[in-house]
């Protein structure tokens, strides 16, 4: 009896976690780097597969009342991020200035690159740190995530209690224990309450997230045990190193469906892959160990 109650407490507990949070997408990860260096990460916290096609993301430029918005594409699986940025990726223009490349380490943890042509009238992408910057419905009228105050221009960022500037100039990583975007425009906003602060184009938290919604989540176990994979993007082989011996490689495609599988027999923690009959494009490659982990990275095949 002693044990029904016990495993009773924790469905209902696990119950009212998943009630009060943990059901839609939400912005992971904030990005106002210097030059073009503007990204955005996008975390799935459930445990299906979500259509970014059912949301745009966009900005309130300089405390404006209507926001600009882009639309979205692709699946994102349970427990994984997105990653998108402004799409400046032409090394040859001059830097600083106004078509400046986002930074090589940005553009490679990138899943989706967007607003290419800056304009007056429709620039959803290019954020600075005194935009609120918003996670809508398709529709573009229901807020899903929202960083900032929608109508307010807080000068050159929204700070701390000290004055320290925090959305320029910063990286902004959410909190492991919020589980759910921001779907009210605050009062006033306390960013130190939902972001943790990180320096200046710092992006090696791009590509994952750390949640409560999933304490198992392989995207948390990778934030411990780091895959290596390489070249990438590669063309027709790639290397994969792990943390300890391999038991077999995995490779799934955006819609998450598996296209490549193979076991392996020595166990070593360096293997060699060679996929067959692929398409270009963005991959995720899933490592089993033989401790039984799986850890997962990004790849991008041409």
């Amino acid at each position: 009896m002693k044990k029904l109650i016990l495993s009773f407490a924790l469905t209902l507990s696990a119950f009212f976690t998943f009630a009060q949070g943990c059901t839609d997408l939400f912005i992971s990860e904030y990005v106002v780097g210097s030059n073009n260096n503007r990204a955005l990460e996008i975390y799935n916290p459930t445990p299906n597969p979500i259509s970014l096609a059912n949301y745009k993301v966009g900005r309130f430029r300089d405390g404006a009342s209507n926001p600009m918005l882009l639309s979205l594409s692709n699946t994102l699986q349970p427990y994984q991020t997105w990653v998108v940025t402004i799409d400046k990726r032409d090394s040859n223009q001059p830097c600083p200035g106004l078509e400046c490349a986002v930074d090589s380490a940005l553009q490679a943890l990138t899943d989706t690159f967007v607003n290419p042509v800056y304009t007056q009238s429709n620039s959803p992408f290019y954020f600075n740190g005194d935009d609120a910057v918003i996670l809508s419905d398709a529709g573009g009228t229901v807020i899903i995530d929202l960083v900032g105050k929608i109508g307010e221009d807080p000068g050159t960022a929204w700070s701390d209690t000290s004055g320290g500037w925090w959305t320029t100039d910063h990286t902004l990583v959410r909190k492991s224990n919020v589980l759910d975007g921001v779907k009210v425009n605050p009062s006033e906003f306390l960013v130190m309450t939902e972001w943790d602060s990180l320096p200046e184009n710092t992006f090696d938290h791009l590509g994952w997230h750390t949640c409560d919604c999933s304490t198992n989540s392989i995207d948390e176990n990778n934030a411990k045990e780091k895959l290596t994979v390489y070249p990438n993007p590669a063309a027709e082989k790639f290397f994969v190193k792990a943390p300890s011996a391999i038991e077999e490689v995995k490779i799934y495609n955006i819609t998450g469906q598996q296209v490549f599988a193979e076991k392996k027999s020595l166990f070593t923690n360096f293997t060699e892959v060679q996929p067959v009959n692929y398409s270009a494009g963005l991959y995720v490659v899933s490592v089993k160990l033989k401790s039984g982990k799986t850890l997962v990275s990004k790849l991008t095949l041409k």
